[in-house]
């Protein structure tokens, strides 16, 4: 996970959560389960969601969902223009990840404007519910936003 990946459509990877739960038969070969089966610790993290202010501290399998906090501003960090595939080893749709933490991982999108971000789900009910709320807020949602707390810090 970061600023390189070898995954040949897209230049970066940004995890802000991990872990997932399966929910249909196309989950039946899932990458990021392997990915963390494999390698653990270093994809997957420590830190699961216990409430989204309270985390607390275990090591989770896979099905568990974990923010990760410290990751929130990585694409601000970023200059170069990449590719960036959001939430490679998990699903931001999960219904586990509040809209609280889905409207911050947003607003960092929308400040990274130098990046094309990708947004992969099996959660598509969710994501358009998601997306539909989206419409009909006011545009400069992210005058808001994790992303401007973070700079006031």
């Amino acid at each position: 996970m970061g600023d390189k990946s070898k995954i040949e459509w897209t230049d970066a990877t940004w995890n802000p959560a991990t872990g997932c739960t399966k929910v249909s038969e196309g989950c039946r070969n899932c990458y990021a389960e392997r990915m963390v089966k494999r390698i653990g610790e270093k994809v997957h993290g420590v830190i699961s969601v216990g409430s989204y202010d309270e985390p607390e501290y275990d090591k989770a399998p896979f099905g568990r969902i974990i923010i990760h906090m410290d990751r929130m501003d990585q694409p601000l960090r970023w200059r170069k223009p990449r590719v960036i595939f959001v939430c490679s080893m998990g699903d931001l749709f999960h219904d586990d990840i509040s809209t609280a933490f889905i409207n911050d991982v947003f607003s960092v999108m929308a400040k990274a404007q130098q990046h094309t971000f990708v947004v992969l789900t099996k959660r598509a009910g969710r994501m358009l519910d998601y997306t539909t709320y989206l419409d009909v807020l006011n545009p400069h949602m992210c005058d808001t936003d994790f992303a401007d707390k973070k700079e006031e810090s």
